[in-house]
């Protein structure tokens, strides 16, 4: 079921500068991009010479070594800022700076301070910046909320969020083994649970019990958490997420993937990759199967076509009239007189990145304010900091005047 009403004036295209072209730039946000009725892919910048001339070439625009190059060149409207988490502050402050728009990958950041510099400069800029965390976008999300905020099923009182994914066991760079570069699950994970909880429930964390977990030596960072969240209004949250490749919850989730693909069976597939080519450079044998042009991006090249709406593993919504889970094309409603579905809210483009280009396009047209602003990735990270503190001092952390 589209969500898509146009009014008069709307039909714009925003220009976009991509800033950094890894696995999120390149092989997520690109093609979205490029599908998207009121998106253009008009630059691109990344270090590595050979990653951003190919994909000049391939998509026909400017690149650049650096992101002061690509936005001295002109030409743009908004900047996705895909690079690594330490250089976010940075990146949004240079392109707020120039009145350019701005979607940024989540987290917002590593610390509170960062996020106080972005949230001034996009406000003293009058720019919007929407945090991209895909999941949180997703259709299903989005028609959980509209389910809750008509009244239909009642009062919200209980999000459960349950996830078990390789996510560890990817090839990884030295630095997304290490928690104070923003490796390991809390930065990179658990945001697509936090958000999608603030996003159906419309209610702020407002304390956090939580332990996690660091299973392999080999792999010094956080790779399973269980936190409990206390949101306004009694409303409780569960947050349970395992990335060490053994349990798959796509299981739980009708053998599709988080992308939306069928899948098949894999436990424990991607230590078999490691393993195998261990004689290999783990950062070398991430940019060969992540990085433009590898397989797993060509993988991904096949367009919607038979794709189903994404999920981030198992959530289920307790509401005072019915309890709510996402199904493969929407959401299934179990109230009192049995179980129905109703079909998701799809946005223009494609799932998740597209719904992420929406929200920033909806607030330049005027359509509806960001709700994943600046201060909303502050919240988050904020929730993020705290389950790492409770986890450290096993004690519950209030947010409440933070």
């Amino acid at each position: 079921m589209k969500d898509e009403t146009e009014r008069p004036g709307d039909m714009m295209n925003i220009r976009f500068g991509i800033c950094g072209l890894g696995f999120a730039g390149s092989v997520l946000m690109a093609p979205a991009m490029r599908t998207h009725p009121h998106a253009v892919i008009a630059a691109a910048c990344d270090p590595n010479e050979d990653v951003r001339t190919r994909f000049g070439r391939q998509y026909g625009v400017p690149v650049y070594a650096a992101l002061g190059d690509m936005l001295a060149a002109g030409g743009l409207d908004a900047v996705y800022v895909a690079s690594p988490h330490q250089f976010h502050r940075e990146h949004v402050v240079q392109a707020a700076a120039r009145g350019l728009h701005v979607i940024v990958e989540k987290a917002l950041t590593l610390n509170l301070g960062d996020a106080d510099r972005m949230i001034d400069a996009t406000r003293e800029a009058g720019v919007h910046l929407v945090v991209g965390a895909s999941r949180s976008h997703d259709p299903v999300i989005r028609t959980m909320r509209h389910l809750i905020r008509s009244g239909e099923v009642g009062r919200v009182a209980m999000v459960n969020c349950f996830n078990y994914t390789d996510f560890l066991y990817r090839p990884r760079r030295p630095e997304e083994l290490d928690t104070a570069q923003g490796g390991g699950i809390v930065y990179n994970q658990l945001p697509h649970q936090i958000d999608s909880i603030k996003a159906i429930t419309g209610k702020r964390v407002l304390a956090v019990r939580a332990m996690t977990g660091r299973l392999d030596p080999a792999r010094p960072t956080e790779g399973n958490c269980a936190a409990l969240l206390t949101l306004e209004d009694r409303v409780a949250a569960t947050v349970v997420y395992s990335g060490y490749d053994h349990f798959d919850s796509d299981e739980m989730h009708f053998w599709i993937a988080e992308g939306g693909r069928d899948k098949k069976p894999g436990h424990g597939s991607a230590r078999r990759v490691l393993r195998q080519l261990a004689d290999k450079p783990e950062a070398q044998l991430r940019r060969e199967r992540y990085s433009f042009g590898g397989p797993v991006s060509r993988a991904m090249e096949q367009g919607d076509e038979g794709r189903r709406q994404p999920h981030f593993g198992v959530m289920l919504v307790t509401c005072e009239y019915a309890d709510l889970r996402a199904a493969p094309e929407g959401v299934l409603v179990y109230g009192d007189e049995g179980v129905r579905e109703v079909a998701a809210l799809a946005g223009r483009g494609s799932f998740g990145q597209g719904d992420t280009i929406d929200e920033l396009y909806d607030a330049i047209a005027g359509r509806s304010p960001v709700l994943r602003d600046a201060a909303w990735g502050k919240d988050t990270v904020q929730v993020c900091l705290a389950i790492l503190e409770s986890s450290r001092t096993g004690r519950q952390i209030d947010l409440q005047g933070r």
